[in-house]
């Protein structure tokens, strides 16, 4: 998306050389081809756990946190590998974002017109704000060991993240 807005607002005239319909499918082939195979390690870890009490979980969906609560097994090891997998993740998607957003700001500061910047700015303002929402909120939630957090505090930055 942000590589979208990057070629639009910083190389206009070339846009639809650029952005061509098998550069889009490549582009969309890969963001579901490397979202099956990094989440498919979650049903790794998840399948290893074993449950033997209650087996309801005190949430509104079915996240990471709640299950390894309810496990009877020891989540310490998996605790840590998840924050580390998720944080790489997460950094790593946002670094990718920032480094075309920046890149996008340098362009728009550079352009002549005062119209012009302020349109561009009002083109990217929402998908900033809807970006520091869904990162604020996974990092919060994905990006730190949250084995010592509560449920109630996870709860209400995931319906944060959903929303």
């Amino acid at each position: 998306m942000s590589f979208d807005r990057y070629v639009a607002i910083c190389q206009p005239l070339h846009y639809a050389a650029i952005m061509k319909q098998q550069l889009c499918t490549y582009l969309v082939v890969a963001a579901w081809v490397l979202g099956f195979t990094l989440s498919s390690y979650h049903l790794v870890l998840l399948s290893k756990l074993t449950f033997c009490g209650p087996n309801k979980i005190h949430h509104f969906f079915c996240d990471n946190s709640p299950l390894f609560k309810l496990s009877c097994s020891d989540t310490s090891l998996l605790w840590k590998i998840d924050s580390v997998f998720l944080s790489f993740v997460l950094l790593g998607s946002l670094c990718l974002i920032l480094v075309s957003y920046v890149r996008i700001f340098h362009c728009i500061l550079h352009m002549p017109s005062a119209s012009g910047r302020k349109k561009a700015f009002a083109t990217c303002s929402s998908h900033l704000t809807a970006l520091a929402i869904v990162y604020g909120s996974c990092i919060v939630l994905y990006a730190q060991p949250s084995e010592g957090v509560s449920l109630e505090t996870n709860t209400v930055v995931a319906l944060l993240n959903t929303v």
